[in-house]
C-alpha cells in the first residue's frame, strides 16, 4: 500500500477549510463585481499588514536548512503589495493600514509562533504562497473583469520571477515531502494550516462587515418587483431611449430583469423577440435610496429624449 505524501495529507486534512475561505461572501462579492475598487484596496492593506510579518519570518529563518529553502525572492509580495496600494489609494497609501479584527489575530499569532517554531512558519507560508500561486490567479483575472484593472493594482499577484507557477508549485509540496517531520509535527503543521484558513476566513467577514454589497439578491428581487409591478411602462421608456432611433418604436414591452451597483438590466420585447438590454447609471451606487433617485433619472430624461410628457 503506498504511504500518503505529507502534502497530499496536507491538502486533504484542510480541502474543507480552503473551500470555506473561498466561499466567503465578501470574496464572491468581490470577484464578481459587486463591490468597489476600495473593497479591494481594503483587501489589498490588510494583506499588506500580514506580509510584512511573514516576510520578516521569512528572512528570519533564513539560514535554517529546512525552513529556510520555502521561501526565495521570486515570492516576496511586500513591495508588490506596496506598489498596488499607491496605485489605489495614493501617496498617503500608509494612513490605510489600519487592521481589522481579524488581521490583528491573524499578525498577533504569526508574532506569537512564526519567529519560534519553524513547522509554524512554514504552515502559514504554505497557506499564503500557495494560495497566491492557485487560487489567487483566478481572483486576479476576475478582479480585471470587474473592474477593469491589469498590471497596476493587481502587482500582488503578478509572480513575474516564476517562469512556471505550476512546476513552482510542485517543487514546493516536495519540500513539503522531504522535510524530515515526523507524524505528530506534521499533525501539528496541518492545524496550524487550518487555523490559518479560520483566519483569513474572518479576515474577509470583517471586510464583509465594512464593505458590504449594497445590493444583494434579495434587495435586487424587491427592487424588481416594484418595477415590474408598479413602473412596467417606465422601463419600457427607458429601454426605448437606450436604443438606436430607428429601433425605438420596435421595442413594445419590458421588464426588469437585474441590477448591481453599475447599473440596471431589462428583458425588452424588440419585434416579438425577448431581447437584453443594460442601462448604466451615471455612476456607482453604494445604497438603495439612491436607486429611486438615479431610475427617476433615467425615466425623465427618456421622457424628454423620446419627446413624452414625464409624470
Amino acid at each position: 500500500m503506498l504511504r500518503m505524501t505529507f502534502s497530499t495529507r496536507l491538502r486533504a486534512a484542510t480541502w474543507s477549510d480552503h473551500s470555506s475561505a473561498e466561499r466567503t461572501t465578501f470574496l464572491d462579492d468581490l470577484t464578481r463585481g459587486r463591490l468597489t475598487v476600495a473593497a479591494h484596496a481594503a483587501l489589498t492593506a490588510q494583506h499588506y499588514l500580514v506580509y510584512q510579518v511573514l516576510e520578516e519570518a521569512a528572512a528570519h529563518w533564513s539560514g535554517d536548512p529546512v525552513a529556510g529553502g520555502f521561501h526565495d525572492g521570486a515570492l516576496t509580495r511586500l513591495p508588490a503589495l506596496a506598489e498596488d496600494l499607491a496605485f489605489l489609494l495614493g501617496p498617503d497609501w500608509r494612513d490605510a493600514l489600519t487592521p481589522v479584527a481579524a488581521t490583528a489575530e491573524y499578525t498577533a499569532r504569526l508574532r506569537e509562533i512564526a519567529f519560534t517554531w519553524p513547522g509554524g512558519y512554514v504552515a502559514h507560508h504554505y497557506n499564503r504562497y500557495l494560495g497566491d500561486l492557485s487560487g489567487g490567479q483566478y481572483v486576479a483575472r476576475a478582479l480585471t473583469r470587474a473592474y477593469g484593472l491589469s498590471g497596476d493594482g493587481l502587482r500582488f499577484y503578478a509572480f513575474d520571477g516564476i517562469a512556471d507557477l505550476t512546476a513552482s508549485k510542485d517543487a514546493y509540496r516536495a519540500r513539503l515531502d522531504g522535510a524530515p517531520w515526523y507524524a505528530v509535527e506534521q499533525d501539528r503543521i496541518i492545524d496550524e494550516v487550518k487555523l490559518a484558513y479560520r483566519l483569513n476566513t474572518d479576515l474577509f467577514a470583517d471586510l464583509g462587515r465594512v464593505h458590504p454589497n449594497p445590493f444583494p439578491p434579495e434587495v435586487v428581487a424587491q427592487i424588481m418587483r416594484h418595477m415590474n409591478g408598479d413602473h412596467a411602462a417606465d422601463s419600457l421608456l427607458i429601454c426605448q431611449a437606450a436604443l438606436p432611433e430607428p429601433a425605438r418604436p420596435d421595442a413594445t414591452a419590458a421588464v426588469m430583469s437585474g441590477m448591481d451597483h453599475r447599473g440596471i438590466e431589462f428583458q425588452a420585447v424588440i419585434k416579438g423577440v425577448e431581447t437584453p438590454i443594460r442601462v448604466p447609471f451615471a455612476e456607482e451606487l453604494t445604497e438603495r435610496a439612491q436607486v429611486r433617485v438615479e431610475v427617476t433619472r433615467l425615466y425623465r430624461e427618456a421622457c424628454a429624449l423620446l419627446g413624452l410628457p414625464a409624470r
